[in-house]
């Protein structure tokens, strides 16, 4: 009962904001999709096509309202290539019935991620796309860290969330995904609510980053581990003190491990890490088998692409695999390729890899690019805070999947194609808070007017002076003046 109060208290007032505004129908479009509402309500609400619903009612309430998907930056039309490059895959795909139910998925994906970045036109709006997307699968990752304290460490959570992570090892990685983008949804929760609850509602962003933690040690999967180790040591070196947060992160950590103390069983598995596999309940030599079975499926992947260089199909590697099995059988039927980039360039082919590195590649380099724009003396103190604080995030969060993206078959999930959305839309956003803006640009004999006693209401000088530059360029503090263009250069009006 209380489950479906929580839900409708949620569905319901979003519905009918989703129908008076686009942005809050894909606010609702990305809850519905990531918390998953109809996996955790007792009733089944499968039949109502709630996703396909909002979804219709943010696309005609977008064209209505003139905001279409966006296709001007890199990481936008990069998505629409890959959706377009597994389009003309499957026109020879091993198994075209396969390919175009995921295409179908995949298209939705992108245009989900294309209006985040389109719709993302303030900071305030962008805080809440990324807040919705951490807090929707935070509360489950949270709920299941609590679990895993009041247990003293006994929980184990051998199954995740439907959807892209369903199983322990995908679980921990979309964990470690979120868990930097709920530290930033904590910093910059002021800019929504500056109410009485603000340091409640900041501790518990905070506290539920911690429970996450927790969650990734009870998946017992080493990826997450490998994945959690790589976004903890990125975000500690993106810090401005970078020893106060190492020794912050080492004092948190020691804190956690005394007052839950980690199962001995866990320790037991990380040292088999070297021969990386999801089976539970392993031998010695079942790892042995375990370490030679990952690259024989990369090298299976090499083999599908060798000959066919647009790739097998979208989300069709299983259904070659038997066909480029060189082992005869020796690891089992139908496995998957167990690395996201390599079931990109196998499923997909040589130019969708290309694609796909190019798109992190870029998505790097535009949230480095965002720290520093950041630093713009102009920018008011909540729009710095929120330009660093977020990229940070998004890269740490992308560091994360990078590397435990490498032990899974997890290029098509969720959140990695809305980090690219959010990337950009980061990216359109802080372009345009660092243009510097007209009122700020002051010709020097403003400021000898100033000194001489008279007022002058004005920013601050960040221009050149004006007898430096072409007598045919009329500054911009001067275009309102009517009477300026009349204004000889000798002087004479």
């Amino acid at each position: 009962m209380l489950r479906s109060l929580l839900v409708l208290s949620v569905l319901v007032p979003g519905l009918i904001a989703a129908v008076a505004s686009s942005y809050w129908a894909l606010m609702m479009y990305l809850w519905y999709a990531l918390f998953r509402p109809q996996d955790w309500l007792w009733i089944d609400i499968n039949s109502l096509r709630l996703s396909l619903v909002i979804g219709v009612v943010m696309m005609v309430r977008s064209v209505t309202s003139g905001v279409l998907p966006n296709l001007t930056n890199p990481l936008t039309l990069g998505m629409a290539v890959l959706v377009v490059s597994s389009i003309v895959t499957n026109s020879w795909a091993v198994r075209p019935d396969i390919g175009w139910i995921w295409i179908d998925y995949l298209f939705r994906l992108a245009l989900s991620s294309l209006m985040v970045a389109a719709l993302a036109t303030e900071g305030r709006r962008l805080y809440g796309i990324l807040t919705v997307i951490c807090v929707s699968m935070g509360f489950h990752a949270a709920k299941a860290g609590l679990a895993f304290i009041l247990t003293a460490g006994r929980a184990r959570f051998d199954q995740g969330l439907s959807g892209s992570f369903v199983d322990n090892n995908g679980y921990a990685l979309g964990t470690v995904m979120i868990m930097p983008l709920l530290l930033v949804s904590a910093q910059n929760v002021d800019l929504v609510y500056q109410g009485k609850l603000l340091k409640w509602i900041r501790r518990g962003l905070y506290g539920a980053t911690a429970l996450c933690a927790f969650t990734v040690i009870g998946t017992y999967s080493r990826g997450g581990f490998l994945a959690l180790s790589a976004a903890g040591l990125v975000y500690i070196l993106l810090q401005k003190r970078r020893f106060t947060a190492l020794a912050g992160c080492a004092a948190a950590i020691m804190i956690l491990l005394a007052v839950v103390p980690i199962p001995e069983r866990y320790y037991e598995r990380l040292s088999t890490i070297k021969s990386y596999d999801s089976n539970k309940g392993e031998d010695i030599e079942g790892a042995r088998e375990s370490a030679q079975s990952r690259p024989h499926f990369w090298r299976v992947g090499l083999l599908m692409v060798a000959a066919h260089p647009l790739g097998v199909g979208l989300k069709q590697y299983e259904a070659a695999y038997d066909l480029f099995d060189f082992s005869f059988g020796r690891y089992g039927h139908h496995r998957a390729v167990h690395n996201s980039h390599v079931q990109v360039l196998a499923e997909l082919g040589y130019f969708a890899l290309v694609v796909w590195i190019g798109l992190w590649a870029y998505a790097y380099f535009a949230c480095m690019r965002i720290r520093w724009r950041s630093r713009a003396a102009h920018l008011a103190p909540e729009h710095q805070r929120l330009l660093y604080t977020m990229a940070n995030g998004l890269l740490t969060s992308m560091t994360g999947f990078i590397v435990g993206g490498s032990f899974l078959s997890l290029a098509y999930n969720d959140l990695t194609w809305l980090t690219f959305g959010m990337v950009a839309g980061l990216d359109r956003l802080s372009a345009r808070l660092a243009e510097v803006p007209a009122a700020a640009i002051v010709p020097d004999h403003a400021v000898s007017v100033r000194a001489a006693g008279v007022p002058v209401v004005s920013a601050p000088v960040v221009s050149a002076p004006v007898a430096s530059m072409p007598a045919d360029r009329v500054p911009v503090a001067f275009r309102a003046v009517a009477s300026y263009a009349s204004i000889e250069p000798g002087g004479q009006s």
